[in-house]
């Protein structure tokens, strides 16, 4: 027995842009996967998740954060205040039972049962690699320009002046991520990845694992040595972002399907259950 996935990321819709009607035409399938950067805002991006998940509600949406959901746009003034907001959403009436979300404290996979009848578990993390070494300066990684770890309070600041400005800082001053945060996320997902794959899918669910980063030569690590989750997922799908072609990694299909329209709007991924 088979079940086909769907992927969808990258799409990078305005705030108030209208979903074109392409993005809204999904291919015959039983799961789809929303791997982030889906627009330039979160709150868009849960839009256009929810607007599939209402218009197909026999199929089944993972959502998993892109670094502008998350990262870029959203500076959390204490730890974990996105994740206690999404989880707050999803125990509201209005929230699509089809609509699935990981919190990533969380030490279980999601359990999702596909109109097939087979259940799956689903792993959804960013993907924060070991970092080795960093060969470049580490105010030049893609990481601290576009990670934000959280918010400075002005308060804590040296100066209430913007650095290397006259300006007058009114406000908190976003914290961009250090090589020792990335490290601290590698390891936090590691562990329950790694749980995940011995004894949440062995010989019960097939395991699904997603990541918004890729493990594999993806742009955003150049200049950076680093490995990513020391795992084995035989004859698994592990979907990603940044690769063109499909990729034989740790034993898993790496996938990925950016874009819009109706060219990535018709591509599916079909799973024969072992």
């Amino acid at each position: 027995m088979s079940f086909k996935v769907h992927l969808i990321h990258d799409l990078y819709y305005g705030f108030n842009e209208p979903t074109d009607p392409a993005d809204l035409e999904l291919p015959e399938c039983d799961l789809v996967i929303l791997n982030g950067n889906i627009a330039e805002n979160g709150k868009r991006s849960i839009f256009y998740a929810f607007e599939l998940a209402t218009v197909y509600p026999n199929i089944q949406f993972v959502y998993n954060d892109g670094y502008i959901e998350r990262y870029r746009f959203t500076s959390d003034k204490w730890e974990y205040e996105y994740e206690n907001s999404i989880s707050t959403r999803i125990q509201q009436k209005e929230w699509p039972k089809n609509l699935h979300w990981k919190d990533p404290r969380s030490p279980q996979g999601l359990e999702i049962l596909l109109q097939t009848g087979q259940t799956i578990s689903v792993w959804c993390a960013f993907g924060f690699p070991n970092i080795v070494k960093c060969n470049i300066d580490w105010e030049d990684t893609w990481f601290y320009r576009n990670i934000s770890q959280g918010q400075i309070p002005v308060y804590n600041l040296d100066s209430d002046i913007l650095p290397g400005t006259d300006l007058k800082l009114f406000g908190d001053m976003d914290k961009w991520a250090s090589k020792e945060f990335i490290e601290q996320k590698y390891t936090e997902q590691l562990d329950m990845i790694r749980d995940w794959e011995t004894k949440q899918i062995a010989n019960k669910h097939y395991g699904i694992l997603v990541t918004h980063l890729s493990p594999y030569k993806d742009t955003r690590l150049e200049g950076l040595s680093y490995t990513g989750y020391n795992i084995h997922l035989h004859n698994r799908i592990w979907a990603t972002t940044h690769i063109k072609e499909k990729v034989n990694y740790v034993g898993a299909d790496l996938v990925s399907n950016p874009g819009r329209g109706s060219g990535p709007r018709g591509k599916v991924f079909e799973v024969d259950r072992i």
